[in-house]
């Protein structure tokens, strides 16, 4: 008997859910136009990406060492740097030189201690410093065994202060840890209770995703009541840090759960499909603004820019969600699948080069950041 966790199938789905949330609001927030009702009222709701993001991987964090320490913590270290800071690396310099920088070496080093070469990079120095901190919170969550529920609510309460101080306090909270602590909290506490928390997500799916849709109605009216009545612009009533979207951000977390375990539960339809777009993801995260950058750049010169900028919003939301968004996925996607079988698999993809190979253990990357979950093979 093995003492790896099982494979979690239903975070294959939630994967994938999140990863295309990712893109969406890369998306959206682009469009032509700027930020109107229609995709200020849907980024305010999209914005979650980042704080689901942040949940699931404490939490397979949590769930693949819970029972067991890693045997010395140095190569726990070596094995998760290696497998994010080759990429972080490698995609810093490509977003820098794409962006039109050439090369400046201390404004690269710059860029790379600050996670700002691209807008989405500061997640895998978020992630970092996760790992980093990682023994200590595993050693918080054993200590308070019993009085999880308390640390439960104190992470929730520090999240909600968080979100409504650190704006004012930093110019720049993505890329610090902090900002975070209580989803990566929360996170570690549901790895706890997995089996716990995933029977009563199953019996109570559907209060799970009636809730959610409560809440994500509420944050949409909040947006709606911060641009018509309190006067904030549409930017700023759709920004990241506000306490509204933590409370979004655990029930659309909570929902890309319930929906995983129900198509894990009705024989996971498309599980190839799946399994393949889930381990491609953090490839596609990484890659998926490069893609975009040239897509603005082809809209541009076509003129197509100009003729969206005429269209009422809805329609370029739309479009940007229905359209631009999957094939941006599926575009990734592909172009991951064809570099995993080169030399270029780990700076490019955060993944050891593929290679055929027989039965054995097998590592299953969960999420965007190189971490990853020990699983037998199937």
């Amino acid at each position: 008997m093995s003492s790896r966790p099982a494979h979690l199938h239903c975070l294959d789905l939630v994967r994938v859910l999140t990863v295309a949330l990712v893109i969406g609001v890369h998306t959206v927030a682009q469009q032509p136009g700027g930020t109107g009702l229609t995709n200020g009222a849907l980024l305010t709701v999209m914005h979650v990406s980042r704080e689901v993001f942040f949940l699931l991987t404490a939490f397979v964090l949590g769930y693949s060492y819970r029972d067991r320490a890693p045997r010395r913590w140095p190569e726990f270290w070596r094995r998760r740097y290696l497998l994010i800071g080759v990429p972080y690396l490698a995609w810093s310099a490509v977003y820098f030189l794409a962006l039109g920088h050439g090369w400046q070496p201390a404004e690269f080093a710059r860029t790379v201690l600050t996670g700002t070469a691209q807008y989405h990079l500061y997640f895998l120095l978020v992630s970092m410093q996760l790992y980093l901190v990682f023994p200590v919170l595993r050693w918080v969550l054993r200590a308070t065994t019993g009085r999880h529920g308390r640390l439960l609510a104190a992470a929730i309460i520090y999240q909600i202060a968080a979100y409504a101080v650190l704006p004012r306090w930093l110019s720049d909270p993505d890329p610090l840890l902090l900002s975070y602590l209580g989803f990566v909290v929360a996170g570690g506490i549901a790895a706890g209770h997995a089996e716990t928390f995933f029977a009563w997500t199953r019996r109570h799916a559907r209060t799970v995703l009636s809730g959610t849709a409560i809440v994500v109605a509420g944050g949409v009216g909040w947006f709606f009541v911060q641009v018509q009545w309190l006067g904030r612009t549409t930017v700023a009533a759709s920004a990241v840090f506000q306490p509204v979207v933590v409370l979004e951000s655990f029930a659309v977390a909570w929902s890309f759960v319930a929906l995983g375990l129900l198509w894990q539960d009705r024989a996971m339809p498309g599980r190839r499909r799946v399994r393949a777009a889930a381990d491609a993801s953090f490839g596609v995260y990484l890659a998926h603004p490069l893609l975009l950058q040239g897509l603005l750049a082809l809209s541009a010169a076509t003129g197509l820019t100009a003729v969206a900028a005429r269209l009422p919003g809805a329609v370029v939301t739309a479009v940007a969600v229905g359209l631009v968004v999957p094939a941006v996925y599926l575009s990734c996607a592909i172009a991951v699948a064809a570099v995993r079988r080169t030399p270029l698999s780990l700076p490019m993809t955060g993944h050891a080069r593929r290679r055929r190979t027989g039965g054995g253990p097998s590592v299953v990357p969960i999420s965007p950041g190189g971490l990853q979950c020990e699983t037998q093979a199937a």
